[in-house]
């Protein structure tokens, strides 16, 4: 279970935040990658053109396994889960790079400055359901990215291949498909589905504050954040953005509690990460804390070349 949503700052900022909810036996810390190459499960050894900071944990002996990031160039990426609609590739194709779910944010990330240059990248890939080169799971995902220019893109992997919604209101959580959300939320506001009527109703909603309740189901956790996204007065500065990315994912968090730690499968919130896009500046809060741990990109690259490394 995951949250995640965009903010564009009237002072022309960009930022991608999300909530990361996962079985509690994961640890997730904010990470540096900064070697000059990655491996795939499929395709060998390819060439990092961007470092990037996220939040990564280990799986296996020595992998790290990101799940979200900026990098130089300011392209960001969060992955979440995508349960029931994911469809992923039998066997490798012939002609394509082929790419493991967990390999596909180091795709973009490490290969890509632009949201232009990933959709003009993306028919070359072909995501393949196999295991990846730590773990045996196949991880159902979907993306959210973003980049300076304040635009964002959803990738979605159907029956109908890797889907590019290119218009949407910058919301996302899991599933089902992004339309789904949307005619829930349409359906749930009483609304035409025109982004004009979705901002008018929303912002009665904030105005009223006559939220609906979020619970652990994504739809719930999309209806709230796409209210509170929709609803509220754009943000002056990238300051302000930051709070209210971190006040409005709080919303949706999914509490800990000792109990889990007897529940291998339970899901709750590990961290809230805010990525600013425009200054590539990652802020990762733990669940458990309120203290905001703030790293500037180009600093990490600066103190640690040629090294992927957990930077707590």
């Amino acid at each position: 279970m995951c949250t995640s949503l965009t903010l564009q700052t009237l002072n022309n900022h960009a930022l991608l935040a999300r909530t990361m909810d996962f079985p509690v036996q994961a640890a997730w810390k904010p990470t540096l990658i900064n070697r000059p190459y990655y491996e795939t499960a499929l395709s060998g050894t390819r060439s990092i053109k961007y470092p990037y900071i996220g939040g990564g944990r280990n799986e296996g002996n020595h992998q790290i396994l990101v799940a979200d990031g900026v990098n130089t160039q300011g392209l960001s990426c969060a992955e979440l889960m995508f349960p029931l609609k994911a469809h992923y590739l039998e066997n490798p194709v012939a002609d394509k790079l082929n790419l493991t779910p967990q390999d596909f944010l180091p795709w973009v990330l490490g290969e890509h400055a632009s949201l232009a240059e990933v959709k003009a990248d993306l028919s070359n890939v072909a995501i393949i359901g196999r295991n990846w080169l730590a773990g045996n799971e196949v991880f159902s995902f979907h993306w959210i990215l973003a980049d300076p220019s304040g635009q964002t893109l959803i990738i979605e992997p159907t029956v109908n291949g890797l889907e590019v919604i290119a218009d949407s209101i910058g919301v996302l959580t899991n599933s089902p498909t992004y339309p789904e959300h949307m005619q829930r939320l349409a359906k749930s506001l009483q609304s035409t589905g025109r982004l004009a009527d979705l901002k008018k109703a929303s912002q009665k909603i904030v105005l009223t504050q006559t939220f609906p309740t979020a619970t652990n189901t994504p739809t719930t956790r999309f209806l709230v954040t796409a209210i509170n996204k929709l609803g509220a007065q754009p943000s002056r500065n990238q300051f302000e953005a930051r709070n209210r990315l971190f006040n409005d994912l709080a919303t949706v968090a999914i509490p800990y509690k000792p109990s889990m730690n007897q529940h291998p499968n339970y899901n709750y919130t590990h961290y809230i990460s805010v990525l600013d896009v425009t200054n590539q500046t990652y802020y990762f809060r733990y669940h458990d804390t309120k203290q905001v741990y703030s790293y500037s990109l180009a600093a990490e690259l600066a103190q640690h070349p040629d090294e992927n490394l957990f930077l707590v």
